[in-house]
Parts: C-alpha cells; structure tokens; sequence
C-alpha cells in the first residue's frame, strides 16, 4: 500500500513565515470501496487567501463519481468501522466537491481536528481516511484530495490486467467487454448531464 500523502503533506514546515507544509494522517480502511490515492496541501503562498479542501473521486473507469463526501471531527481516536462523531457534507453539491476549512490548530505540537472520507447516505465510512486538516496557527491553507473506486487502473498502473489477451482467444471478448463498460459510462454521463440540443 502506497502512501497517498505528498511531501508537503507529511511534516509540518514554513518557509519565510509561510506555511509551506502539514503533517495529515492517512488511515487506510481496508476492504473499503474508495481509496485515497492523492493527498497534498496547497501551501500558504498558492492558496492566495483560500481555506478549501477540494475533493475529486473517480470511478474505476476514470469518470467523475457522485457520492457522498463528508468533513468529520474529531477523527484523531476514531477506528474503522465506527462512525464519526460529527460529519458534515459539502454546502454545496457542485463537483468537485469542496468543504470550506475554518479550524486552527497550533503545529506542529497538533494536527488539524478535521477528517474527510466518502461515506454512503447516513454517514458510514466507504473509503480511506484522511485526517489532520485545519488551518496550522490560522494561517489560510488549502487541500487537494483525490479518491477513486478500488481496482480502478490508474496512471502507470495496469491492475494486474496483462494486455487483455492471455494467449488464449479471448482478446475480442474482452474489448467488446470494454466497450459495453464504455456505453454504459457514456449512457450515465448523458442523463446525468441531459440531452445535448
């Protein structure tokens, strides 16, 4: 299991009085559906004045997944299968998803307070965990966070496919299984989106 935390999201640091990094916590919630596969902060500087944690999740072919993305606290003693104590969903359904982050902390002796997952309608935990978001001595930070469905292929990342042909005849088979998983994304993504005049 690969650590999906950037460099600048694994240990406080500052940078000419500049928040240029945090330290998250990334708790892995084995059998879950989503998976964090990219965690990073928007330092001090590149947020321009902006406290928001964007969240983007990807299905396993790639596309733009609508679930339910949640803020939660305290996460810090928090274990898998329990729910959180308090959770909140984005204020806005626009995608990507966006929770607004007001909670300061003092770094590096704490981490934030806060915690986002993907969860189903009543708040269960689907996905890994990432904790440790706010805002280090009040100083405006963002976050950049990207989940995605498990055994999802992702960049340099075949899934364990071998080309599609394992030197039987079944290579057509398995593109014409492809391309009915293609029709039926594009079918979703069609009435999600409405007819095209």
């Amino acid at each position: 299991m690969t650590d999906p935390r950037s460099e600048n999201a694994r240990q406080f640091a500052t940078e000419g009085g500049k928040i240029s990094g945090v330290e998250l916590a990334y708790i892995p919630v084995a059998d879950s559906k989503w998976e964090l596969i990219q965690a990073s902060l928007i330092d001090e500087v590149s947020a321009q004045g902006t406290t928001i944690a964007r969240v983007i999740v990807k299905d396993k072919e790639g596309i733009d997944a609508q679930v339910s993305c949640f803020l939660a606290w305290p996460w810090d003693r928090w274990q898998a299968p329990s729910p959180f104590q308090n959770k909140l969903l984005p204020g806005s359904a626009n995608y990507p998803y966006e929770h607004v982050i007001i909670n300061k902390y003092d770094a590096p002796s704490s981490r934030g307070p806060l915690a986002i997952y993907i969860g189903d309608r009543d708040g269960n935990v689907l996905s890994d965990v990432i904790g440790g978001l706010g805002l280090p001595h009040g100083h405006h930070v963002s976050y950049h966070l990207v989940f995605r469905e498990r055994g999802a292929k992702g960049p340099g990342d075949n899934g364990g496919d071998t080309g599609g042909n394992d030197g039987g005849d079944n290579g057509g088979s398995d593109i014409v299984a492809q391309l009915a998983r293609i029709e039926e994304k594009l079918d979703r993504l069609i009435a999600h989106l409405g007819p095209v005049a």
